[in-house]
């Protein structure tokens, strides 16, 4: 494709130590039919592993750059989605180093946000099917995006209820103008992974455009492998305790992203998105995310009556929410 005045498109990768699957992803770049591309390869790796992997592809268009002290996940991710241009693009979004693009993924987008005068777009993703740790899967039938949202433009008020059962959306989906209004950076916000996404949610100012159309393969996370022996299975208890307590802080934050979405919707408004999406056509999402927005509105201190749930359910939910939000600390700092 000619690219013409469409403008460079960025893509940022942020990496630690997946060198097969790192490579995939960027051998998926190579095979774009949009051209006019720069990416910039971001290793969190001290030893710097993806230098070679990037030397390797021996494409001009792929720049390399070594973080000088480890970010972590959350903060390798959070570095690349930086709002201004790394390199002097028109366009961004992230490519994680798991995940992998379908040849008119620039194209495809770059044609949404223009053919939609739009500077956000979330496009859609297959997901990954995870057979061998490390190691490529294959597409499943499943999608991101479908069971949260139509196709179409969305203010970002319009797309918070989707905050009340899930993430929202995954970094993958994002696709957006570096002049856009919406600062996606969470800064120190959180350490958690689960919770990056809903606080990016929460910092959107642009209408967005959702694309159903999926043009990425995004891959959960991979399987772990089982331990046998003494000193592993000892090692495999206090992994078991901290990510316990890992998921304790992680609940709470979520409770708090969510109180968030809720202040700003209202409870009005929540009703009304149930009731528009729960038309014959949507039984699953009757049967299921009603269930879970009812929960999550009972974690947040609102008594809101959604099914058939009896009243020892509602005062149990009630109270280990205020228990959550007023008793177990958290680092979360609230979005603006």
């Amino acid at each position: 494709m000619s690219h013409g005045s469409s403008g460079l498109c960025e893509i940022r990768v942020p990496t630690f130590r997946r060198p097969k699957l790192l490579r995939r992803a960027l051998l998926s770049i190579l095979e774009q039919t949009y051209s006019h591309w720069r990416c910039v390869v971001l290793d969190d790796c001290p030893d710097g592993s993806a230098r070679s992997i990037v030397e390797a592809i021996q494409d001009h268009r792929i720049d390399y750059l070594q973080n000088p002290q480890r970010l972590g996940a959350v903060g390798n991710i959070d570095k690349s989605f930086c709002r201004g241009p790394m390199v002097g693009g028109t366009y961004a979004f992230v490519l994680e180093d798991d995940n992998y693009l379908l040849p008119d993924h620039i194209e495809k987008s770059i044609g949404i946000l223009s053919g939609n005068n739009a500077r956000v777009a979330f496009c859609n993703q297959y997901c990954e099917m995870v057979d061998v740790p490390g190691e490529p899967g294959r597409i499943g039938n499943e999608k991101t995006l479908n069971w949260m949202y139509e196709e179409g433009i969305y203010s970002p008020d319009e797309l918070l209820p989707a905050l009340l059962f899930s993430h929202g959306f995954s970094n993958g989906a994002a696709f957006w103008r570096t002049d856009c209004l919406s600062d996606l950076q969470i800064g120190g916000s959180t350490r958690r992974p689960e919770i990056q996404e809903s606080l990016r949610l929460l910092r959107l100012k642009d209408p967005v455009y959702v694309s159903l159309e999926p043009t990425s393969v995004w891959r959960p996370r991979d399987p772990q492998k089982s331990c046998t022996s003494g000193k592993q299975l000892r090692a495999s208890f206090w992994r078991f305790a901290s990510n316990g307590i890992g998921r304790v802080m992680a609940e709470k934050e979520e409770i708090n992203c969510r109180c968030t979405a809720l202040r700003r919707l209202g409870e009005e408004r929540v009703l009304n998105y149930i009731a528009r999406n729960t038309i014959p056509d949507f039984l699953t999402f009757r049967n299921d995310r009603v269930a879970r927005i009812e929960r999550t509105m009972l974690l947040c201190g609102y008594n809101t009556k959604l099914t058939s749930r009896s009243q020892v359910d509602r005062l149990s939910w009630l109270l280990m929410g205020r228990i959550a939000r007023y008793l177990i600390p958290t680092r979360l700092i609230p979005s603006p």
